[in-house]
């Protein structure tokens, strides 16, 4: 079940909406691919904006293998530097990371989640319905 996109909207702030998914990291080892399943995020007015996210991950495999995965926001296409995410090691792992910053936006800017993958053994971003992966901005100031 999904929930409608302005679930979490307010003048000042926005938030993606819980949503059941997997998806799989499938792209070359360090290439970054778009979380699809995590809607993107519109900024209606330009200034300062809080941003953070949180990203469920899941790395499996042997143990034998070192599996990582790197999650970060993107703005327009771009990677916002500061907002990158590291999780994963020798062995089959779920665990939630995130980050938070302050960054400036133009209005109609849009926020989207990325990932890749370290290593040659399965990785996956994933989510369920108590909304372990997520993305939120929240105005602080019309600039700096």
């Amino acid at each position: 079940m999904t929930t409608p996109a302005n679930y979490r909207k307010g003048s000042t702030w926005l938030q993606t909406s819980p949503v059941d998914f997997s998806h799989d990291i499938t792209g070359a080892d360090r290439a970054d691919e778009l979380i699809s399943e995590v809607e993107e995020l519109k900024i209606p007015f330009p200034g300062v904006w809080e941003i953070s996210y949180q990203a469920r991950s899941y790395t499996g495999g042997t143990t034998a293998a070192v599996e990582f995965v790197r999650t970060a926001l993107f703005k327009n296409s771009q990677l916002i530097p500061g907002t990158e995410a590291l999780t994963g090691g020798h062995t089959v792992m779920q665990t939630t990371a995130g980050q938070t910053i302050l960054e400036k936006f133009d209005v109609n800017d849009v926020i989207t989640l990325h990932a890749y993958r370290i290593g040659a053994n399965p990785a996956h971003v994933l989510s369920n319905s108590d909304g372990r992966t997520g993305v939120m901005a929240h105005w602080v100031s019309p600039g700096f």
